[in-house]
Order: C-alpha cells, then structure tokens, then sequence
C-alpha cells in the first residue's frame, strides 16, 4: 500500500479496516476481520500452492481461479474480493476485481483477475498480533484444513464464505460487516485502475514495441517477431503486469507490429517464411519521444522493466540478472494453453510459468498437490513409448513437473542494465561464465578472454576501449570448437587483474569470473 493508506481500529492491536487511497471512497476489511467474520466479503478461491506467490507479492490471475462445477465465481469489475484457498474457509487477501466474471468468460478466463491490496504476513498484518487464523495458514502458505474451527470469538463461522460462486455476502448482523457494505454502495467511479502499473494492455504493449526498438540493434535484423518479442518486448513490461495479446485490441503480436509497419516506424519482409523486422526508422517521432521516456527520471510507466534497477550513469551502478527459462515444443504446447504467449512457438516461459501452466491444465482432476493421472497429450508427451505408464496412470504433481521440465527446452535470459538501457542476451543451456586466462606465446604473456558476448557485452567493443585505455594490443577471433558461439579476446600482457576489475565494474559478478592461471590477487 502507499502512504497515503489510512488504517483503522487496533482493538487489541490488530488493524480492522484500511482505506488504500486515504480518500475516504473505499474501505476493505483486514485479514484480522475475516477471520473472525468470514462472511463479511464475497470470496473467490484459489488453490493453495498459488497462495505463496500471492502472499509473495503477486496479483491473482483468472488462469488461477477455482471455476470448476456450478462454483463458477461471480462477480463485476472493480467489486471487493476476499480470497480463499479451497478447504480453508478463512480469506488470506483482499483486493478488488479488474474485470466482470462476464468479461473473464468472453476472454477464455485469462488474464488479471483479482488485484490484491492486503494479505496474510504483509505489513499491514505485521501491525497486529501476527495470530494465525488456523491450523492452514503457514509462514508463507496457506493449506487446506480438514474441518472448518469456529472463529477466535465464539462466533460460528459462515460455511458459504469459501464458495466462489455465492453471489451474495452474508453480511448479517455482525457489527464489522457494516463499514464494508457501506463501502459497496459508494460511487467506484475514483476506484482504483485494475493494473496496479495504472497500464492499460494496449498501452503497455506498444510502449514495449517502441523501447523494444532502442535495445534492438541493426546488426540482430532482420529479426523474427517471436525473437523480437522474447528478447526486446519482455523486458518492458511495466511492474505487477503480464503481457496479454487476448486482453488488448490487437489480439496477437502480428497485429501489434502491423500498426508500427503502418506508421513507418519498422519495415517488414519474409524470411524463410517467417515474419520479421526488417528495418527501424530510428529518427521516427514516436521512437524519439519512447527515448525521453526510457531515460532515468522519464513519466512512461514502461520505462523500467519489472524488478529491475533503474539504468545508472555510472558502469559501476550496472546490474546483471540471470533466469533459467524454458521454450515449449509442439508435443507440449496444448499444455501451455493458458499462459499468454503460448501460441507463439518463440516464447520462453520461468519455472514458475511452467508449474503455473500444468496446475491449470490438470485443474479440472482436483487441487494442485495429489496424484494426477495421465491422458493422452502428457503420456505421449512425457514418457513417449514407455510400456511402464499409459492412460489414466497416476503419478505425484511434482513428479511430473519434474518431468515437463526434462523436457522443455532450457535457456538462460540475462539482462544487464547499462547507461544506455538494459542488454537483454538469450542463450540456449546454461550460462557459461568468463573465462580468463594467462599464458606465454614465445616467452611473452598474454591474456585471453572468453564469454563476454554472454553477458552482452560486445567483445569488438570491450577490446577497443581496454586497449585504448591501458595500452595493450588486442586482438579478437571465434572461439574454437563447432559449438562455440562467442569471441575470444587476446591481449598482450599479464592483465588478468585489470580485466576482472573491468567487468566487475560493468555489472559482471564476481562468482561469474574465472581465472586460469595466475590467482587472482
């Protein structure tokens, strides 16, 4: 919450109700109210390894929701939600609706579906006593529980409040319900926009088109637009948003491209049947004004990529960040249905997307966490012509993530923010860390350098400046072997030292430096 958020009540020094805004227009009840009160706010449900990310920090999307049998969730855009995971009856969060439940069924349940304001162990809750509402309720999960206790109070508790489909809160007589039901009835017309990032899709997604195009260099195109939206578009996302082509006017990345084609600002051609960019006119007035805004202290809210430090003047401020990501075959993609992107054959997805995606596939078998059985897409998928499975075995949920993952193609996506913006670098495998090494060439030391392309750092580039600055020789050549991708750097001189220090400064960490040879002083 901002510091604008008024809290109110700290009857035994638990915060009752928060205002988010301080306007005064909408009030929610704590997590300290439902528990006594479960009835006091309509609930949608999850399933309860999906209450960790939210609990970390993360908005629920609709691919998450419990719809399953006539539990279908009801609801309108911007209306107070409380959450529940299925067999707990206690909320865990609070938020508002960013769409109607007719709006999430028109659009294939996909997308942002509740944004959450407070939950169970945030700072808001840490003000009280911190009592855990029941046995389910961990340190940063929330589980099922067999029976359902009464509330801390004595009062019995509502059994509808964990059913995603009431449509009507039971309110009743209880005294904290009142401000709450008071709240429903104001104007939601100052509610608060449904993207945190106060975003629309449309927006954000062009905005990432045009600042995709700065860190897109001439030398990459033509560049396909799978390659184009993974590497350059991604790193634009504005923060607490996933891009969604289903939930914007242009419904998929072709059609998104097509209006900057229109414009003039890229020029597109067929390569080996597939589309790519061909061109970027840099001096473009759109592009020019997306450059204002991707300068540190500029008003676009895709400016920054989501958890990434602002670009820094100085090298010294640059940072490195590395994830493993995954790319689907085509056996598996009806999998991945669910996820944004999944039609798109470039895509790469995190761990975390990749569980995300098996949950909702298999949700309609029961909750995340049992035994699944297999059907005919993950057998054939997964264990191919194994005569040890077949359809309708059962098989634990980690295990199969397990394996789903054995079969996803790894990559490693590194971004490196520089002065001029971040560097995004897509490799496939794992990432392979800078290699220096001393040796002699006919008495005389020299030092190589291998691997700095993997970090984007452009190894032509990064042998100009050091000779320029320290006075040695450099020169640049393929790294041997048929697998190799990158440059080796060749230096004159015993400077394993001085390079380290370089990198270093440029954002490169140290666990990702290696030094043959001499040690490193």
């Amino acid at each position: 919450m901002s510091n604008r958020a008024v809290v109110y009540g700290l009857e035994e020094g638990d915060p009752l109700f928060f205002d988010p805004s301080g306007h005064g227009d909408r009030v929610y009840p704590t997590v300290y109210v439902l528990a006594r009160f479960p009835g006091a706010l309509e609930t949608v449900s999850t399933f309860w390894p999906v209450s960790e990310k939210v609990i970390g920090g993360a908005d629920l999307f609709l691919q998450g929701f419990i719809r399953d049998g006539a539990a279908r969730p009801s609801f309108l855009a911007n209306s107070m939600r409380a959450l529940t995971v299925r067999g707990n009856p206690i909320p865990f969060a609070v938020g508002f609706m960013a769409v109607s439940s007719a709006e999430a069924q028109n659009g294939g349940w996909q997308g942002r579906g509740l944004t959450v304001l407070h939950t169970y162990g945030d700072l808001l809750w840490q003000l009280g006593s911190g009592a855990a509402p029941n046995a389910g309720f961990g340190g940063s999960v929330v589980r099922p529980i067999e029976s359902t206790p009464g509330a801390s109070d004595g009062e019995e508790s509502d059994d509808g409040a964990g059913d995603a489909g009431e449509a009507e809160s039971s309110g009743g007589k209880d005294a904290p319900a009142a401000p709450v039901a008071e709240a429903e009835a104001l104007d939601l017309s100052d509610a608060p926009e449904p993207s945190p990032s106060g975003v629309g899709m449309d927006e954000a997604l062009e905005s990432a088109v045009l600042l995709g195009l700065h860190t897109l260099k001439n030398a990459e195109l033509p560049i396909q637009f799978s390659e184009f939206f993974s590497k350059h578009m991604q790193p634009h996302k504005p923060e607490g948003m996933a891009f969604d082509f289903k939930q914007s006017r242009y419904k998929k990345l072709s059609k998104l491209l097509d209006k900057f084609t229109k414009d003039k600002v890229i020029s597109q051609k067929v390569v080996r049947k597939q589309d790519t960019i061909s061109a970027v006119d840099r001096e473009h007035p759109l592009l020019r004004q997306a450059a204002g805004e991707r300068r540190p202290g500029g008003t676009g809210a895709a400016a920054r990529p989501r958890g990434r430090a602002r670009p820094s003047k100085s090298p010294a401020g640059a940072t490195i960040e590395c994830e493993t990501v995954f790319r689907v075959p085509t056996s598996l993609r009806p999998v991945f249905e669910s996820l944004p992107g999944a039609e798109d054959k470039g895509s790469l997805f995190s761990g975390d997307q990749v569980a995300l995606a098996l949950q909702n596939y298999i949700a309609a078998q029961g909750p995340p966490g049992g035994e699944v059985k297999l059907d005919a897409t993950l057998l054939s998928a997964l264990f191919g012509k194994s005569k040890e499975f077949a359809i309708g075995s059962p098989l634990p949920e980690r295990v199969l993530l397990a394996r789903l993952k054995d079969k996803l193609t790894l990559h490693t996506r590194l971004t490196r923010q520089s002065p001029e913006g971040p560097v995004v670098v897509i490799r496939k495998g794992p990432l392979p860390p800078i290699q220096i090494a001393v040796s002699k060439k006919r008495g005389h030391p020299i030092t190589t350098v291998c691997h700095v392309d993997s970090f984007g750092i452009a190894a032509e580039a990064f042998a100009k400046d050091f000779q320029k600055r320290h006075g040695s020789a450099c020169t640049v050549a393929p790294m041997a072997g048929k697998q190799e991708q990158d440059l080796e750097i060749t230096m004159q001189g015993e400077l394993h030292n001085k390079i380290a220090e370089e990198l270093q400064r440029m954002g490169v960490p140290s666990t990702y430096i290696q030094i043959k040879g001499p040690k490193k002083k």
